[in-house]
């Protein structure tokens, strides 16, 4: 599974949405985690506001890449993505991104039996 990662550094889910410049991207799965590569993008939230020129370059520097994580992200970007076949979780906000990334992987490939709620 490939996942993009927004960050400011410090190993960490720690930059909103609108606000990044480069998407981190990671590949995980029963292996662990793997650093893929970096995707820049320009960032989405200019002067507070969303600029949809922009959000439209974001999908397709993330193609290819199904699910991001980020620190928060407003409801109009939030919709845009899912149109384009991307789910932003922003409940991780802090999280150390390894853990996240392995804990989703875990809750994805949980048996359905198991009880477990998709994040």
């Amino acid at each position: 599974m490939r996942v993009a990662v927004c960050t400011k550094g410090g190993g960490r889910i720690n930059q909103h949405f609108g606000h990044a410049t480069e998407f981190q991207i990671y590949e995980v799965d029963a292996g662990g985690v793997r650093f893929l590569t970096h995707r820049r993008a320009d960032n989405y939230c200019v002067g507070g506001h969303g600029e949809s020129d922009r959000l439209t370059e974001i999908v397709r520097t993330l193609e290819g890449v199904p699910v991001v994580l980020c620190a928060r992200i407003g409801e109009g970007p939030r919709a845009r993505m899912a149109e384009a076949g991307i789910e932003v979780i922003d409940a991780c906000a802090m999280d150390y991104i390894e853990t996240a990334l392995l804990d989703l992987y875990a809750d994805r490939n949980r048996s359905p039996d198991a009880g477990a709620l998709s994040a």
